[in-house]
């Protein structure tokens, strides 16, 4: 993992990261602007996104575009493009921070997760008003009570 973080980390080539933010840019310009003036705004954004390496900056400005972004109708400011580098990136420092710890970085202990006796299940049932006919067409995962991660774990232990 050591070798690959510088790879992954190395900043986009400029004459990249430039054609990259015009192609960002491109639905949101406006024709009043003076060719002057883009020449600057795409110089500052590429100041500011210097550092972001090709992945992270094509992952964000793509993510700006898509439905998952509810803004995409806005036309993005540079930080808006910085925090979604960052976000992308996220994986890339905690390894990089777990990579310079002198001592391995502890991982949370989970708490064991309790199964559902069949008691309890008929408890709960019966406090939902719930009956066998409505329960009949219901996806195990549905259920009151029934832990999907169990459940899930359960159907692929059955389907191998």
């Amino acid at each position: 993992m050591a070798k690959i973080l510088p790879v992954i980390s190395a900043p986009a080539d400029p004459t990249w990261l430039m054609a990259r933010i015009g192609a960002l840019l491109l639905p949101y310009y406006e024709k009043d602007v003076p060719q002057s003036f883009r020449e600057i705004e795409a110089e500052d954004w590429a100041a500011s996104l210097a550092d972001a390496p090709q992945w992270a900056a094509t992952a964000a400005m793509r993510w700006w575009k898509s439905a998952d972004n509810p803004k995409r109708g806005k036309r993005p400011l540079e930080g808006d493009i910085q925090a979604r580098i960052r976000h992308e990136m996220q994986a890339v420092r905690a390894t990089h921070i777990a990579l310079k710890s002198p001592e391995p970085v502890p991982r949370p202990e989970q708490p064991p997760r309790e199964r559902v006796s069949a008691e309890k299940m008929a408890e709960i049932i019966e406090s939902k008003g719930m009956t066998r006919e409505r329960l009949a067409g219901m996806p195990l995962d549905a259920m009151p009570g029934c832990d999907f991660d169990v459940s899930a774990k359960a159907r692929a232990e059955a389907a191998e």
